[in-house]
Order: structure tokens, then C-alpha cells, then sequence
């Protein structure tokens, strides 16, 4: 008798064994409660068995695993143990689920005289009701209950605080989760750094934004690395940590790989678990496109201003000029063609001319005509170029090209302003190449934000822009050539902007593009005007 007792002991210690060692190893937790289940219930000599959780901060009861009870008995079962657990609550003591049933406070299994089938085991830790495990095997009494109530109440605690640790687990694991795909969603780069400065997470924008944290598995990115001071001071990761703020917002320029460009960055200090230390939470944004509406709003304002006093100057100078016209004319008759003297009044009306021409197109850029928008082939624009620019290219040696994608494109569009944007374009062109060098001149339809678009580049490859006037190119007065006014592109670009389209300069590593791009006409056949 002993000696069954003994065995029947170390039986129930190697189920408890192997139920903690597969519940607290095994990933797949549906597997390992499904095997707990079948081995409980061959151990006790069980019919079935089953385990209810709670969810929804116990508002709701469902079945978590079973194990030979049919979906009735289960619906049953969860019906009756949760409203008896809401009328009557046991703590952690042992009760029947019949003794929900009769709608009285249900006692111990212990204290039962008469028999019972589903034995109720509640689940706690900690306070926290977790559910239940639900035993269907017949008991005749009390009595015949102490035989496994030991077994049941080691198992309880047990079996409690593996599916609190699993519960708490999975918490963790859909809080994370959550967490991500909240950072993930966020318009903005979020980083997390280890306390030496060292890269540890980024989100999905801050991948986005800066190719390079896509190697972040493989490689260690260090914080100095991908973000600069705007002023150059090195170490912000250092400089950062060693300061007494816990947080500071700066512009900083962000190395994303190929490409720098403008951001806001705001460092919090976080002061992690003694594992981890004091780590740094970087959240930046892009401000490419902030400080582009910046400059073109001052571009705006200086044009604005350069309009008002180009308009007053050349109302003014045009006065004089026409007397010092009339002068020269004047002079120039009295002293007759053979006067020698008559070189220098051909000399003044040439300047006269020039100058007039100077305040034309100061009048201009200060007051620029509307354009007449209607639908004009694409193909006549580039024909018109052809036929205005092909004889200078040929006297400096330069090969023109200018030809359409498709014939039939068409824009909407002044055909007289394009062309002047073009021609003044295609003979910048023309005038920087040298002999044996090339401009091109090409077409193409494209669409862009919900908009059909033509797009005309006109390529050299000539010495390019130098580097000191780039980006003062579309300004007012700036010019390369000694005889030129430097108000030709920044004409160009206000007509292009009065067709609602913009006017764009890429630097090549040999030449220059130019690209305008305007509004297309969506009708294919243009009558040819």
C-alpha cells in the first residue's frame, strides 16, 4: 500500500515535472496546452478536461484549450462558471460546477456529502483571476476527493503561474507589437541609441528617409554619423549626454547615404533599466521641402521688391534715353556722312539701343504680360527653335538637336512666351558649348500628381555654371557673359511660373539641363495655327 502511494506521488511530481518544463519552454503554447490536457486527464483517469480564460479584464470567458468535452458541454460550462464567478466568487478555493448550478454559494470539494462530475479549479495570481481549469471526472464525495486534492492544489499554483507568465508574455509581446506599428506609422524618424552612441532601432520612415539604417542588422551605424550640427560642431551624441537638459530640439544636417539634406532633431534622454543604462530617443524630420517654401518665398520678396524699383528705373531712364536719341540723330545729320565725327553719334545710338533693350526687359520682369493660354503643338515650338537657333550653332560649331518623344503631344500653353522661355534657353546653350560640343532639346509627356505635364529639357555639354552663382542662377542680374543683362532666365522662369509650371537647373558632372515643365493639352491632334 505504501509502496503505491509512493509511486502514485512520484507519478504526479513527473506530470508537474513535464507540464512546467513544456509550458514554460515550448513557443507554440496551443501544443503544449493541448498535451497538458491529454496527459491530465490519462493521469487522473479523467473523461476530459478543459481551460477557460478570462479576457477583457474579466468582462469575457472563453475556452483556451480542450480536451474530450463536446462544444455543448463547454458552452454549458462557461455559462455557468461565469455567472456563478460573478454572483459568487471563490478566490482560489476547489468547487464543482454543480454547485454553481444550484445557484447557492458553492463550497468546497471537500465539504461536499453528495457527488459531482466537472471539478472547478480557479486560477489566480497575484489577486488577478485568470480562469479556470475544468476536470470532468466523477467524485462520489468529499472524501473521495482528498485522494487528488493534493495533487490538484499543487497543480493549481503550478499551472496559475505559468499562464501568468504567459499571459503577461503575450501582453508584452502585442504591447510591442502595438508600440511598432505605432512608430512605424508616425511621419517622422524615430532611433533609439545604446548608451555609446550606437544605432539600435529605427523605424519604418527613418529607413525611408535615410537608406543607410537598412543595414542596420548587419552593420553597427554610429549616431555622429548620421547627423551633423548646422554649424559643424562635431559629437552631438556626446555633447548631448553631458549636458543637464533631458531634452533639446535642433537643425541638424542629416547624412542619409548619397544624399544630405536639412532636419529637425529632438534628443530626449531615457534612463533605461542598470542593463541597459542611459540610452537616447532621436526623432527627426525632414526639412527639404520647408526650407525650399523658405527660400522661394525670399525669392519671392526679393523679386518683388527688385519688380517695384526695376519698374520706377526704367520709366525713368527711358525719358533721357529717347532726348539722347533725338541728339545724336540730329547731330548725326548736321555733320554728314563724309564728318568723320559721325562714328561717334553711330557709336551712341547703338548704346542707346542697347540700353533700350535693358529697360524693355526690365518692364518685363517688373510687369510681365499675361499669357494667352491655348492648346499649341509641341512639335511647332521645337520647330520655331530649330529654325531661330540652327544658324548660331552652326557659325560656333556647336550640333543642335531638338525633337519630341511623340509628334502629337501638345501643351496649353502661349506659343510666343514658351518660345521666347526656350530660345532665350536653347542660345544660353548654344553660346556656353564650343566647337564640336552639343545641344539638345527634347520633349516628352509625363504625368505627376494626378497631371499630364510636358516636360522640354534643354541639355549642353558645355563647361557647366560655375559653382559660386548656382544658386543665385534665376536672380535678377546675374549673368556669366560681359555683355548680357542676367534678367533672361529670371524672365523665363516668371512665365513659366505664370503658366503654372516651373522652370528647373540640374548640374551635370558635364553641362547643364534645364527643364520646363508645363501644363499638357489632353486632346492628342493640335490644329496647327
Amino acid at each position: 500500500m505504501e509502496r503505491e502511494r509512493l509511486q502514485r506521488v512520484a507519478a504526479q511530481l513527473k506530470t508537474l515535472y513535464h507540464m512546467g518544463r513544456d509550458l514554460g519552454e515550448d513557443e507554440n503554447w496551443s501544443d503544449a496546452l493541448d498535451r497538458f490536457l491529454m496527459a491530465l486527464v490519462n493521469f487522473m483517469g479523467a473523461n476530459g478536461a478543459g481551460l477557460l480564460l478570462f479576457s477583457d479584464r474579466e468582462r469575457a470567458l472563453s475556452a483556451r484549450a480542450v480536451f474530450h468535452l463536446d462544444e455543448t458541454l463547454v458552452a454549458h460550462i462557461i455559462a455557468t462558471v461565469r455567472e456563478g464567478w460573478h454572483n459568487h466568487a471563490r478566490g482560489a478555493e476547489i468547487h464543482s460546477l454543480e454547485s454553481y448550478a444550484s445557484g447557492e454559494r458553492p463550497t468546497s470539494c471537500l465539504e461536499r456529502t453528495t457527488g459531482w462530475s466537472l471539478t472547478v479549479i480557479p486560477m489566480r495570481h497575484r489577486g488577478r483571476a485568470l480562469g479556470f481549469l475544468v476536470l470532468d471526472k466523477t467524485y462520489t464525495n468529499g472524501i473521495d476527493f482528498q485522494y487528488d486534492y493534493h495533487f490538484l492544489s499543487t497543480l493549481q499554483t503550478i499551472f496559475a503561474e505559468e499562464i501568468a507568465n504567459a499571459t503577461y508574455i503575450s501582453e508584452l509581446r502585442q504591447l510591442s507589437r502595438f508600440n511598432h506599428k505605432v512608430l512605424d506609422n508616425i511621419r517622422s524618424g524615430v532611433l533609439t541609441t545604446d548608451p555609446k552612441g550606437l544605432v539600435r532601432y529605427a523605424n519604418s520612415w527613418a529607413n525611408e528617409m535615410c537608406p543607410r539604417l537598412r543595414t542596420l542588422s548587419r552593420q553597427q551605424i554610429a549616431f555622429d554619423d548620421l547627423f551633423r550640427a548646422a554649424d559643424g560642431t562635431p559629437e552631438i551624441f556626446a555633447r548631448f549626454l553631458a549636458s543637464e537638459s533631458d531634452s533639446i530640439v535642433m537643425e541638424v544636417e542629416c547624412h542619409a547615404g548619397e544624399v544630405t539634406f536639412p532636419a529637425r532633431l529632438r534628443l530626449t534622454r531615457m534612463h533605461d533599466d542598470l542593463v541597459n543604462g542611459t540610452v537616447v530617443v532621436a526623432i527627426f524630420d525632414d526639412l527639404s521641402d520647408l526650407k525650399r517654401m523658405e527660400e522661394a518665398l525670399r525669392r519671392n520678396d526679393r523679386l518683388r521688391a527688385i519688380g517695384q524699383l526695376s519698374a520706377g528705373v526704367a520709366h525713368e531712364i527711358r525719358n533721357p534715353l529717347a532726348g539722347i536719341a533725338t541728339t545724336a540723330e540730329v547731330l548725326s545729320g548736321k555733320l554728314g556722312p563724309e564728318d568723320d565725327r559721325t562714328r561717334y553719334t553711330r557709336v551712341i545710338l547703338d548704346e542707346v539701343t542697347r540700353l533700350d533693350g535693358i529697360v524693355r526687359n526690365l518692364l518685363a520682369f517688373a510687369k510681365p504680360p499675361r499669357p494667352t493660354i491655348a492648346p499649341c503643338a509641341v512639335e511647332e515650338l521645337l520647330a520655331r527653335i530649330r529654325g531661330l537657333v540652327t544658324d548660331q550653332a552652326q557659325a560656333r560649331g556647336v550640333e543642335l538637336r531638338a525633337s519630341a518623344s511623340d509628334q502629337s503631344i501638345a501643351c496649353l500653353a502661349d506659343a510666343s512666351q514658351i518660345t521666347q522661355v526656350l530660345l532665350n534657353l536653347a542660345l544660353n546653350a548654344v553660346q556656353a558649348c564650343g566647337s564640336g560640343e552639343r545641344v539638345s532639346v527634347s520633349a516628352r509627356a509625363e504625368t505627376a500628381g494626378a497631371r499630364d505635364w510636358i516636360v522640354i529639357d534643354v541639355e549642353d555639354d558645355g563647361p557647366g555654371v560655375p559653382r559660386e552663382i548656382r544658386a543665385t542662377l534665376f536672380d535678377p542680374f546675374v549673368t556669366t557673359r560681359s555683355q548680357g543683362t542676367g534678367l533672361g532666365l529670371a524672365i523665363s522662369r516668371q512665365i513659366v511660373e505664370d503658366h503654372q509650371g516651373s522652370l528647373t537647373c540640374t548640374f551635370l558632372e558635364r553641362g547643364t539641363r534645364f527643364t520646363v515643365k508645363i501644363p499638357a493639352h489632353t486632346v492628342t491632334t493640335v490644329v496647327t495655327r
